[in-house]
């Protein structure tokens, strides 16, 4: 009996994932902003800060706009396709619901990075941390979001969540050690101050560049997920849903 309550409670759960829609378009959604990251690398001279300021600034603006986008997508697909065919009617679009969204949307992003520069700090001095950054950044964040998806995974019941845990896993260690194979930045304890910012910005220009390749992974690997997920769900419910009289 609690085996049959329990698989219930995590179907119900897992009820905003059962169409591959909520997949695919945050896999679209990780997919630009990695292709953002690429963009505004900094291929010029600009001075640090500045360049640093404006990356950030660009980046928040699209990631509030892209997620806004993928709600209102997310939403219509559901009510024009998903609903219909499982005869369930949700209510209108409230601000919590977005807000709960975009703080977990939030979270996965930005919670792992600070965790892992924060950690880091501990472990080692600043300027060990600044030259590895772009070994140990990428295989520290797939290891942090390998262990949310997987437990993402087991709170709703979705195995499918354990092979984009594995994928996403497997391509921050993959990153780590390509990125260790090309050597790192020496940055020496007293460099002046030129040379300590060219070297800074080659080691922050390599992360942002690891980042971005995770990210599109992740992006298309959750959207393989969401397409076969759709098709299966539209394989299984052909038509909408209609309730005999």
């Amino acid at each position: 009996m609690n085996t049959q309550i329990d698989t219930a409670i995590k179907r119900t759960r897992a009820y905003w994932f059962v169409d591959g829609f909520t997949e695919i378009t945050m896999g679209g959604m990780f997919i630009v902003l990695a292709g953002a990251l690429f963009i505004t690398r900094n291929t010029s001279q600009t001075p640090f800060l500045s360049w640093f300021l404006s990356v950030t600034g660009e980046i928040i603006v699209l990631k509030v706009l892209s997620f806004v986008l993928v709600v209102l997508a997310l939403w219509w697909l559901k009510d024009n396709f998903t609903y219909p065919r499982t005869g369930f009617v949700r209510n209108q679009i409230s601000v919590p619901q977005i807000f709960i969204i975009f703080r977990n949307v939030i979270l996965f992003l930005l919670l792992p990075i600070t965790i892992l520069l924060i950690a880091s700090l501990f472990i080692t001095s600043t300027d060990n941390v600044l030259a590895t950054m772009p070994v140990w950044f990428p295989i520290g964040l797939g290891l942090v979001w390998t262990a949310l998806v997987v437990l993402a995974g087991e709170w709703m019941g979705l195995l499918r969540f354990r092979f984009i845990g594995v994928v996403t896993l497997l391509t921050g260690i993959a990153v780590g050690i390509w990125q260790s194979t090309l050597g790192l930045p020496n940055i020496p304890a007293n460099a002046e101050s030129t040379i300590f910012q060219s070297l800074l910005l080659e080691s922050i220009d390599r992360t942002i560049y690891s980042l971005g390749l995770i990210l599109v992974i992740f992006g298309i690997t959750l959207l393989a997920s969401g397409l076969a997920t759709f098709m299966r769900y539209r394989n299984e419910n052909p038509t909408p849903y209609s309730e005999d009289v």
